[in-house]
């Protein structure tokens, strides 16, 4: 097993360094560690797009890397449909179709570490949430952010409101042990690093503060 440290580094270099590693391994396994959710995903996208599809996240401790299989999965061979017939339509006759809508699902990633930065800005980018018509379908809180689902954070009452509404909120189990939150959360819903990247993949949008 060939293993990688792509934690520290940005997502598209983190890209580069697996891309290196898989042109260059003539292992069998890939070991890529990494420091977030961004990175994972990106990394994820760009094996898929070249056909791997064994991708694994382990969370061991709070410490974050993918496992990847390097032997690509083979696509079943397309079958040839047959050609559509469409009728024979009339000048003055309109063919209409029937459009779907397709709705954007949003996820955001808080792993803000600074005190005050979380105090000032978070107050002020959750309190838009709460006016805002477009909302997010899950709140990922990471690292020090899960402090603020405390009981007796500041911040508390307004992830409850924003539970209210349907939203979301997930805390890191294991930033939740590492801070002492665990059993003083007053709002979300403490949850391993793999549940949370699976409802953050989900997302057709993800954004990171």
């Amino acid at each position: 097993m060939l293993t990688i440290t792509a934690a520290g580094k940005s997502a598209n270099d983190a890209v580069s360094l697996v891309k290196n590693a898989v042109n260059s391994n003539t292992d069998d396994t890939l070991k890529v560690l990494i420091d977030g959710p961004v990175q994972a995903e990106a990394i994820k996208k760009f094996l898929e797009s070249l056909g791997f599809s064994d991708v694994l996240l382990e969370d061991d401790e709070g410490s974050l890397y993918l496992t990847v299989s390097l032997s690509k999965s083979e696509a079943p061979a397309p079958q040839m449909l047959p050609a559509k017939v469409q009728p024979h339509l009339p000048a003055n006759v309109r063919q209409v179709h029937e459009v779907h809508e397709i709705k954007d699902t949003i996820g955001v990633i808080i792993s803000c570490r600074n005190k005050e930065y979380q105090s000032s800005f978070l107050r002020k980018f959750l309190l838009s949430l709460l006016k805002t018509d477009v909302k997010p379908n899950v709140i990922a809180l990471l690292d020090s952010a899960v402090k603020i689902s405390a009981y007796n954070s500041p911040l508390c009452v307004i992830l409850k409101k924003l539970e209210a509404l349907g939203i979301q909120i997930l805390i890191s189990e294991s930033c939740a042990d590492r801070l002492g939150v665990t059993d003083a959360a007053g709002a979300g819903v403490i949850a391993d690093m793999s549940e949370i990247l699976d409802e953050i993949f989900s997302c057709s949008k993800i954004i990171s503060i």
